[in-house]
């Protein structure tokens, strides 16, 4: 202890309640970041479907985004289907040549062009990219930036007291 000249006390109070902000922030930011996690998800599943091929469709209705849940302190979500040949589709890669389709016995000539059905082929742009192969990666790189955004706002949210 000084016994002469200038003092200073120093006193913290309050530690309680500052604690309990931080719980309450944490509280706050897990169920933001869930909620920025569903909106993505729903972003992700709609590009993937956008950018699926088509043949009879089936493949597109399929594709469904699953539930975000916190696996202790990471939160996931995903994107898939549940078809047997959707993984085949997603990966396998082009046949550039033109050839014919075959479905149940009848011969449609020249369907396939360009690695691409024509039903795929006839499918609209997303985001100025052509459906086909890789589908659900691309939609993926496709919204990285509005998964930033969507991350961004749910932290913003929280240091908001939100």
């Amino acid at each position: 202890m000084v016994s002469r000249g200038l003092n200073f006390s120093f006193n913290l109070d309050g530690l309680a309640a500052f604690e309990k902000s931080l719980k309450d922030m944490e509280k706050d930011f897990k169920r933001n970041a869930q909620a920025g996690m569903v909106e993505y998800s729903t972003l992700a599943e709609e590009g993937s479907k956008s950018l699926a091929p088509r043949d009879s469709g089936d493949l597109e209705t399929s594709i469904q985004s699953q539930p975000v849940a916190w696996k202790g302190d990471v939160i996931e979500g995903s994107v898939g289907s549940n078809l047997s040949y959707a993984l085949r589709r997603h990966e396998a890669p082009e046949r550039l040549e033109e050839r014919d389709k075959y479905d149940n016995g009848i011969r449609e000539a020249d369907y396939y062009k360009d690695g691409k059905g024509r039903r795929t082929r006839q499918k609209a742009t997303w985001r100025g990219q052509m459906p086909g192969r890789k589908y659900i990666e691309r939609a993926v790189v496709a919204t990285e930036e509005e998964f930033e955004q969507i991350m961004a706002e749910a932290l913003e949210k929280t240091l908001g007291g939100n």
